[in-house]
C-alpha cells in the first residue's frame, strides 16, 4: 500500500516551491562566459564589472574555480565591462548592448603585464545565442521609433516576427503563432504578467514613447513562461537616467487632407489627434536628496481624440405601414405581401390592418423610426453619422538601486477609454451606446 508524506515533510517542498516561484519571469538580461589566460588555462577570482551607461549603475561578479562568471538582472541598455586581475592586463569594452530576456556569452582572454595596462576591445560581440534554444525577435527602440505605425501601437511590429499571425475574426488573444490557438499567447510587461483572464490579450498597453524594446518568443522558451503554447510577448519599458530628457509630439489627421473615394458621395468625417509627453532623468530635491546615480523617474503620457463618420444602409418601415396599410408589401422577389389575421384566420380586408388592433407599446416604438431616405422598402435607408474614440494612456516608474545587487522598480499602468458607436448593431442611427474601461496594471 503507499505511503503518503506527513505535513511535515510536505513543508520544506513547500518552502522550494515558494522560492523558485519568486524567481519567475523577469525581462532582465544576463552576462556570462569564461575568462582564460593566454595558454588557455581557466581563471579563477577574475573581477568583472559591468556599468550601465545611462544610469552609471555598475554590477559586479568574480569568476568561479572553472573561470566561468555571470551577472544576472541587467536592464537592456548599453553597458561598459571591465575585468580585472594581478598579473594581467585589464580587459575593457566600452560597448555592450543588451537586450530583452538575452542571455549574452562574452568569453574573455586577460594578457599578461601591468595591471596598470588595459587592452580595448571594441570588436562587435557575436550575436548567436549558444547559451538557450528560444526562438524569437527583439523589436529595438530604434524599430519602434523609425518604423511607420499608424495607430503607434507597438505590437503592430510583432507581426514582423517568424510565424506570427493576427488571430481570427471572432477570435480570443491577439496574434496566432505557429498555428497555434491565438488565446495561447502570453504578455508580460516588465516582468509582470500583462495577460487578461477574459480574452487573454494584453491588460496595459504603455505609450510607445515609453517603451525601450519588447522581444516576440515563438518557441523554445524556458518553464518560467510554460503555461502558453504559442508564444510571449515580453515588453520593456524606458527608465530615467542621470541626464533629464523630455519631449512634446502630436500627431494630426484630417479630412480636409484626404480626396473623396471613387465610391463615396462625400468625404467621411475624420478629426484625429494623437498627442502626448514624456519626461524622465535623476529623482532631485534640492538641498534634500540627490539622486543621481541611485534613483530614477519616468512619466510618458499619450492621449487620443478621435471624431470618425460612419455610414450603414439599412430597412425602416415605409410611413404607411406604420399606419397599418400594407397594400405596397412585397417580397423579395417583389410579388405582393398578404397579411393574414390570426384570430379570424382569413387575410384582413385590402391589407389594412385596423387602427384598434393596434398595441398602444408597439405604436410608441414605432416613432422611434425614421422615414425612408430612398425609395423602395429593401435597403431604403442611408445613415451618416460620427462615432468617437478617445483615451488617455499614462505610465509612470521609478527605479531605485539599494545596492550594488539589489534593484527596486516601481510602475503604475493606468488608461482610461471612452468610445461611442452611434448604430450599436442598429442600421437606423437611434440606439447609439457609450462604451467605458479602465486598463489599470
Amino acid at each position: 500500500m503507499p505511503r503518503l508524506a506527513s505535513p511535515p515533510m510536505l513543508a520544506p517542498a513547500g518552502v522550494l516551491v515558494a522560492a523558485f516561484i519568486v524567481l519567475a519571469q523577469t525581462p532582465a538580461a544576463r552576462l556570462t562566459g569564461r575568462i582564460t589566460d593566454p595558454s588557455g588555462g581557466v581563471m579563477p577570482g577574475v573581477h568583472v564589472r559591468v556599468t550601465n551607461l545611462d544610469t552609471n549603475q555598475s554590477h559586479e561578479a568574480k569568476s568561479n574555480g572553472l573561470g566561468d562568471y555571470t551577472i544576472p538582472l541587467l536592464q537592456p541598455g548599453v553597458y561598459s565591462l571591465e575585468a580585472n586581475a594581478r598579473g594581467f592586463r585589464a580587459y575593457r569594452r566600452p560597448e555592450i548592448t543588451l537586450a530583452v530576456d538575452q542571455i549574452l556569452r562574452l568569453d574573455m582572454t586577460l594578457e599578461v603585464g601591468a595591471t596598470a595596462e588595459t587592452v580595448t576591445v571594441t570588436e562587435e560581440v557575436p550575436a548567436l545565442n549558444t547559451e538557450i534554444g528560444t526562438r524569437g525577435d527583439v523589436t529595438s527602440n530604434q524599430e519602434l521609433t523609425e518604423m511607420p505605425l499608424a495607430g503607434r501601437n507597438f505590437s503592430d511590429l510583432a507581426y514582423l516576427t517568424g510565424g506570427v499571425l493576427p488571430k481570427g475574426e471572432d477570435g480570443d488573444g491577439a496574434f496566432a503563432i505557429n498555428g497555434a490557438r491565438a488565446d495561447n499567447v502570453g504578455f508580460v510587461l516588465d516582468g509582470m504578467n500583462n495577460t487578461q483572464r477574459r480574452n487573454t490579450g494584453s491588460v496595459a498597453s504603455p505609450p510607445l514613447e515609453g517603451v525601450q524594446e519588447f522581444k516576440m518568443i515563438t518557441s523554445g522558451f524556458s518553464a518560467e513562461y510554460g503555461r502558453y503554447a504559442g508564444g510571449i510577448l515580453s515588453v520593456v519599458t524606458k527608465s530615467g537616467s542621470n541626464r533629464y530628457r523630455g519631449a512634446l509630439y502630436e500627431f494630426l489627421r484630417n479630412d480636409i487632407f484626404d480626396a473623396r473615394g471613387f465610391f463615396e458621395l462625400d468625404k467621411s468625417k475624420l478629426r484625429r489627434n494623437q498627442f502626448g509627453a514624456t519626461l524622465s532623468g535623476p529623482v532631485s530635491i534640492p538641498k534634500l536628496y540627490n539622486g543621481k546615480d541611485r534613483t530614477f523617474f519616468l512619466f510618458s503620457w499619450e492621449s487620443l481624440r478621435q471624431i470618425s463618420g460612419v455610414t450603414q444602409r439599412g430597412i425602416t418601415p415605409l410611413p404607411e405601414f406604420l399606419q397599418g396599410d400594407f397594400t405596397k408589401a412585397v417580397d423579395a422577389y417583389g410579388k405582393p405581401l398578404k397579411l393574414n389575421d390570426p384570430l379570424a384566420k382569413a387575410p384582413f380586408p385590402n391589407n389594412r390592418i385596423p387602427a384598434s388592433r393596434f398595441d398602444p407599446v408597439a405604436m410608441n416604438l414605432a416613432a422611434y423610426y425614421p422615414a425612408p431616405s430612398i425609395n423602395g422598402s429593401v435597403n431604403n435607408y442611408y445613415a451618416a453619422a460620427n462615432s468617437s474614440n478617445n483615451w488617455d494612456n499614462f505610465s509612470i516608474k521609478g527605479d531605485h538601486s539599494i545596492t550594488a545587487r539589489d534593484r527596486l522598480t516601481l510602475s503604475v499602468f493606468w488608461r482610461p477609454n471612452n468610445s461611442f458607436n452611434p448604430f450599436n448593431r442598429s442600421p437606423i442611427e437611434t440606439f447609439g451606446s457609450t462604451t467605458q474601461t479602465l486598463d489599470l496594471l
